[in-house]
């Protein structure tokens, strides 16, 4: 804050200021102790009486309910043209600056303690661990728990436990925040998204307690933070392995007729037409494994370049891949089937001295309202695709 030589505003600017007082009191030529209680005026009037004496002074002190300190420092304004750098220059008023250093104080009376050794088993504890104020600051915080977060103990001392949180996570933190200090629930454990030092997203379990007084007034919590994120890779991997082909990384069978499904359901709902594309590879090299499934994974990616990314594919068998493409009609399924005609043998697979490239076969029927069934669906593209091989066959 800037003040004049009446100890009235010039300026004024930042946090604490709305914390601690009233904002309304701040507008320009209104008295500057009005901001403050009288208790806290008392203590800090004599350090802005010095600033117009042309004294800097500093003074830390805690509100009357401890509940914040504050680190007031005040100095001498001196105008341009007004005598400044000559020693009888006389202050035209002042500057405060009040810094809430709440966090710190009581991370270093934390931190003092020493009880029992606590400090270093405290420090030494493998998994992310912090001391949080009632208000959701960091007090203390372990090692571990910077390791996982990337930030410093000074960076995430002060800083609010779901300043670090996922937005998307946050609310809810919040809200089991609330109902601790209400004492609806004694603690809680949960999976949740957090920013790193770095920016990228980590998955944590948190845990989070509260420690009461005697009296049962809340005093901190005790929160700590695990890692998951390789867990969480891992379960995501064999979900998908679980129902996609690891071969090709298409969709398995399993997946693929539940995705049917779902469109024969739409189509006889709303009246939906959709193409069911059955895909034959033809016998490239008899029992060498590598040289068909070098060819499945070529065409694999052909499919799906070529294709939407509406468009589903999947591997239904040994040497079979199925389509499904939304939103067509038989003409738009003919040209599709068509092209991939085409698609399927510019694929090439280098087996040393030459390059092989396979050749198809390829059924398709439509899926509509009178479509009855997903098993109806496959095995009328499967009939298609016969008769297609027949067709081609001398």
């Amino acid at each position: 804050m800037v003040f004049d030589d009446d100890l009235r505003f010039v300026a004024t600017a930042g946090q604490a200021i709305a914390r601690h007082g009233d904002q309304g009191t701040c507008r320009e030529g209104d008295p500057v102790r009005g901001v403050f209680p009288a208790e806290l005026w008392s203590s800090i009037e004599p350090l802005f009486d010095s600033a117009l004496a042309g004294e800097t002074r500093t003074r830390e002190l805690w509100t009357t309910d401890e509940r914040h300190c504050l680190m007031v420092d005040v100095g001498p304004l001196v105008l341009d043209g007004a005598g400044a750098g000559a020693e009888d220059a006389e202050a035209a008023g002042g500057v405060a600056v009040v810094l809430d250093i709440t966090a710190r104080r009581q991370a270093d009376a934390f931190a003092g303690q020493g009880h029992n050794g606590f400090e270093a088993v405290f420090e030494r504890a493998p998994i992310g661990t912090g001391l949080l104020d009632r208000d959701g600051r960091w007090l203390l915080v372990n090692r571990a728990l910077c390791e996982i977060t990337g930030y410093t103990s000074e960076e995430l001392i002060g800083k609010r436990f779901d300043g670090i949180m996922h937005p998307d996570d946050a609310a809810n933190y919040r809200e089991q925040h609330g109902l601790l200090l209400a004492g609806e629930i004694a603690a809680f454990q949960v999976e949740r998204r957090y920013f790193d030092a770095a920016g990228e997203t980590v998955a944590a379990m948190i845990s989070m307690s509260l420690i009461r007084d005697r009296n049962g007034e809340p005093l901190h919590f005790i929160a700590q933070l695990q890692d998951i994120s390789e867990r969480k890779e891992l379960e995501e991997h064999l979900l998908r392995l679980a129902d996609h082909d690891p071969l090709t990384g298409l969709r398995n069978r399993t997946l693929f007729e539940h995705d049917l499904r779902l469109q024969v359901a739409r189509s006889q709902r709303y009246g939906e037409v959709a193409g069911l594309m059955i895909i034959v590879l033809d016998t490239l090299s008899g029992d060498d494994r590598d040289v068909n499934d070098a060819a499945l994974r070529v065409v694999s990616r052909a499919l799906t370049r070529r294709l939407r990314e509406s468009d589903l594919v999947a591997r239904l068998g040994a040497d079979a891949f199925a389509v499904l493409l939304p939103h067509i009609d038989e003409d738009g399924a003919a040209v599709v089937a068509a092209g991939l005609m085409r698609v399927i043998p510019a694929c090439g697979i280098d087996v040393g001295r030459e390059v092989l490239h396979p050749s198809a076969t390829i059924g398709f029927t439509l899926i509509d309202s009178g479509t009855a069934s997903a098993e109806q669906a496959l095995a009328e593209a499967d009939g298609a695709m016969h008769a297609a091989r027949r067709a081609r066959t001398p």
